[in-house]
């Protein structure tokens, strides 16, 4: 604090930072609470070690609909899921598109892509800013990828897609240093969410 600002100044300063402090950490714990509480439509949970990114983009206000911490099965019996970590956001269809139709569903539509769009903006400066001084392997880098015809995407490693071509220690391997990335990248904006006035 300045040494010429008035003592009582400091204090209402430092009072207003605890409360926006306190008002966050009741925000997370909010949204921590919501995602113990996610199923999906097979009534399963959001795997743990996806949890805290997807808590983390519900505290920014993105609108998530999927999830995966990333699965390699030992055998095709036990597959299911992708074999790298993702998170998939998607605004809300507005609840009229499904009716509408002509010059309405057109404009619906196009609200759909332009909050879908303002999301991936707020993503790309977020990782802008986490990616200014880090080393990491280029195949590990968070990127987009499209989902649906309205902007929607997905958030998941460069390589994540090439996991197919890898053999079984090379997947293990790639998928540590994909979850690594993506638990720096949660960190980064948990750190950046409580730093924010």
């Amino acid at each position: 604090m300045d040494p010429k600002t008035p003592s009582f100044i400091q204090d209402s300063l430092k009072k207003q930072g605890e409360s926006v402090k306190s008002q966050k950490e009741i925000i997370w714990k909010q949204k921590i609470a919501e995602v113990n509480e996610i199923t999906d439509r097979l009534g399963k949970k959001i795997d743990e070690k996806i949890k805290k990114t997807v808590v983390a983009f519900l505290a920014y206000k993105f609108d998530t609909i999927g999830s995966c911490e990333g699965h390699i099965a030992e055998n095709e019996e036990e597959e299911h899921g992708l074999p790298y970590p993702w998170v998939e956001i998607y605004a809300p269809v507005p609840e009229e598109w499904q009716e509408s139709e002509g010059e309405k569903k057109k404009q619906l539509e196009k609200i759909l892509s332009m909050n879908n769009f303002r999301q991936q903006r707020k993503m790309m400066l977020l990782l802008e800013k986490f990616y200014q001084k880090r080393e990491t392997p280029f195949d590990a880098r968070l990127i987009f990828e499209k989902i649906g015809i309205f902007g929607g995407f997905r958030i998941q490693s460069f390589g994540a897609r090439m996991m197919t071509i890898f053999n079984p220690e090379e997947k293990k391997q790639r998928l540590e240093i994909y979850r690594k990335e993506m638990e720096d990248f949660t960190d980064f904006l948990k750190s950046e969410y409580f730093s924010e006035k």
